[in-house]
């Protein structure tokens, strides 16, 4: 009875976690290897239990309501992004909330039809039959414990027998949708394991480190006589809707680009993600490294940028005397950021909690990032390093989202379909809107300025790419042209000092920092040098399945590969006495160090309720006043000054101590102004 209520329950998981019932009673069959694999796990657990509360029917629910919430999770984050629940998905911080919108759409008839057999069949099973034990003896349950640590472990280790190896069953960390699909959830999951912390790579060693670098080395060039600011704004879902050619736009989302795409450098980037993971596609811009190289769902900021790595933003600071900035207009934890900006070597954070708090529907303004953008740059001294990023245009793309829409969608689809894709073009619009406030800024500006746009990823449009589908932009995911038409994102390249020039782009994120280096005519490290000669040969790294079709060496990716292994896991041998120079001592979160220089009235009678104004450097509108340590209810004004409203009791000795502190949304003071000495009248 056991080993029936488990291969039922590896069932009801895959139907749940493959979002349809044939999909699994097929797998079940073509894969049978895999689905006892699977089984001996859930097998294992049943026992586990067991022999714990000495229950046969509480262990079951037990198990089943665990393995029913991960088969869940793991199938609406397939529909949504096209990736399961990962291993690595446990040590999310704050992003797992996003989760929360997820689950709006899973509801769905299939969803409860699924419930409803299962719950009738553990009835039958479990209750109509007489080959349940209710209550287990100690010492059968001491023997289940040890049967279950038995069979999980030979599972696990492929030993005595190679199971695994006999069947020809391994991971396929490149593609975690097909890991899943071929392996099942579960025995996926264990495989996935081995990825949680990084095994030495092979042949790895410092000669052959040392081989690489040597090889790829560059004379040193002249310094430029002109150094522009660079900027670099990562655009929320940036891609060009236009190109869907079954429906007609009302007027263009993308006027500006269009026109920028026509007389400059433009063309795609190659994204590793679909439909989120904005801070993957950020990890290659700003480092080089490649997520082709980590397992299909990984995210490097929550799980190695633990020391510093030299990028983009510490090259040009270090060797170029640049002021880094890293702008973004979300939550300062989100995706770690800012211990990630810090070990990259920036020289400030700008998260949202320093932000004027202009929203275009739930997220801020596209047209607030430009300002703080244009804002960094005018207030330095030198020339300026800016990275960027958005939420203007983040999922959920619902009509109503935007305050209004002034583009409407023609064609013969669905009006859900219709829905989703006019406020995406809105959004896209804002998008457009920015760049053009950018180009027209530094068009007027004397700093010489180059500008890289693009787009992190495309649109999550509905679930199974329904959207797409919808407008035939591909007709499902076994599309032959899937990879360039659902991973390939707009890419603009802008400069008001360069001569004026047509250039087709079409690159890794991985290799945009290299070519804004060497477009600029700075020089850069080693790992850029390296970088920028490789993509000469290979644009674009795709995922490994495509390394035949694009004639891709392996031998030449192996060396990334090892460089970036070095970097990242090993010993960072081509660092040498770098690694203790990449991160900025004097990094700073926020506009800058918070002073407060005025209060008014400047005359204020103690143990009286006072409304104050609170003036001074740095003072961000979403900050809060305390008086005493006690956060008083605080709000900005259109001036920028904060007014809050000073209690009767908190005078002492005719003096507040008056401070400006923002605390984040995990309720963390993230910045702090010196006290200022308040004193009532008398004084």
């Amino acid at each position: 009875m056991l080993l029936l209520l488990t291969g039922w329950l590896v069932l009801f998981m895959e139907s749940i976690s493959r979002n349809q019932i044939w999909g699994a009673l097929s797998w079940s069959f073509l894969h049978i290897p895999a689905f006892v694999l699977n089984a001996v796990f859930i097998f294992g657990a049943l026992l586990v239990l067991t022999s714990v509360t000495g229950r046969m029917r509480l262990s079951y629910w037990l198990v089943s309501a665990t393995g029913f919430t991960l088969a869940l999770i793991s199938g609406v984050k397939l529909k949504m992004i096209g990736i399961p629940l990962l291993p690595w998905d446990f040590v999310l911080t704050g992003e797992a909330s996003d989760m929360v919108e997820y689950l709006k759409n899973i509801f769905t008839f299939q969803l409860v039809t699924d419930v409803v057999i299962f719950f009738a069949v553990s009835w039958l099973l479990l209750y109509r039959t007489s080959h349940i034990v209710k209550v287990i003896r100690w010492k059968e349950r001491l023997a289940f414990a040890l049967l279950a640590v038995l069979f999980v472990a030979a599972v696990y280790w492929d030993k005595p027998l190679p199971v695994k190896a006999a069947f020809g069953i391994g991971p396929i960390p490149w593609d975690q949708s097909e890991h899943v699909g071929t392996n099942g959830l579960l025995l996926a999951t264990v495989l996935n394991l081995d990825y949680m912390n990084v095994n030495k790579m092979e042949d790895y060693d410092s000669d052959k480190i040392s081989a690489i670098v040597t090889a790829g080395a560059k004379p040193a060039l002249p310094e430029s006589s002109v150094k522009p600011n660079v900027i670099v704004v990562l655009s929320e879902s940036l891609w060009d809707p236009s190109q869907l050619t079954t429906v007609k736009f009302s007027e263009d989302p993308m006027p500006f680009l269009h026109e920028l795409q026509q007389k400059t450098a433009s063309g795609t980037l190659l994204s590793p993600q679909f439909g989120g993971g904005t801070a993957n596609v950020e990890f290659e811009v700003l480092s080089g490294n490649s997520m082709r190289f980590l397992p299909q769902g990984t995210i490097p900021y929550n799980q190695h940028i633990t020391h510093g790595i030299d990028s983009i933003a510490s090259i040009m600071s270090r060797k170029h005397g640049y002021h880094a900035t890293a702008i973004s207009p979300y939550h300062r934890w989100y995706f770690n950021s800012d211990k990630v900006y810090q070990n990259f070597g920036f020289s400030q954070y700008i998260s949202l909690e320093f932000f004027n708090p202009v929203y275009e529907g739930p997220y801020i303004a596209d047209s607030e990032v430009a300002k703080i953008i244009m804002d960094q740059t005018e207030k330095t001294a030198g020339r300026d390093f800016v990275f960027a990023n958005t939420m203007q245009n983040h999922f959920h793309y619902y009509p109503g989202k935007f305050k209004e829409n002034t583009i409407s969608v023609e064609g013969d689809i669905p009006e859900d379909t219709r829905g989703i894709l006019e406020t995406y073009a809105q959004g896209a619009k804002g998008a457009d809107d920015m760049l053009k406030t950018l180009v027209e800024h530094y068009q007027r500006s004397d700093e010489p300025t180059i500008i890289a746009f693009f787009g992190d990823h495309l649109p999550y449009l509905g679930d199974d790419y329904k959207a797409y589908k919808d407008t035939k932009w591909i007709t499902g995911e076994n599309d032959p042209d899937f990879l360039n038409k659902i991973y390939r994102t707009p890419l603009v390249v802008w400069s008001n000092y360069l001569p004026e020039q047509k250039e087709t782009l079409n690159m890794s994120p991985s290799f945009l920092g290299p070519y804004l280096l060497d477009k600029a005519k700075l020089s850069g490290n080693y790992y850029t040098d390296f970088l920028l000669e490789l993509s000469k040969k290979y644009p674009v790294i795709p995922p490994q399945n495509y390394y035949a079709d694009m004639k891709i060496d392996f031998a030449d990716i192996k060396r990334y590969e090892m460089l970036q292994y070095d970097i990242m896991f090993g010993e960072r041998y081509a660092y040498g006495d770098l690694k203790s120079k990449i991160v900025n001592p004097n990094y700073v979160l926020g506009l800058g160090p918070m002073r407060i220089e005025r209060v008014t009235p400047d005359k204020i009678k103690a143990g009286k309720v006072t409304e104050i104004t609170v003036r001074g450097a740095n003072i961000p509108a979403l900050g809060v006043v305390c008086a005493n340590g006690k956060v008083l209810p605080t709000k900005p004004d259109e001036t920028g000054a904060l007014t809050a409203k000073l209690p009767a009791d908190a005078w002492k000795s005719g003096t507040v101590d008056l401070q400006v502190k923002v605390i984040d949304s995990k309720e963390i003071i993230v910045a702090e102004s010196a006290v200022y000495k308040l004193h009532s009248e008398s004084k």
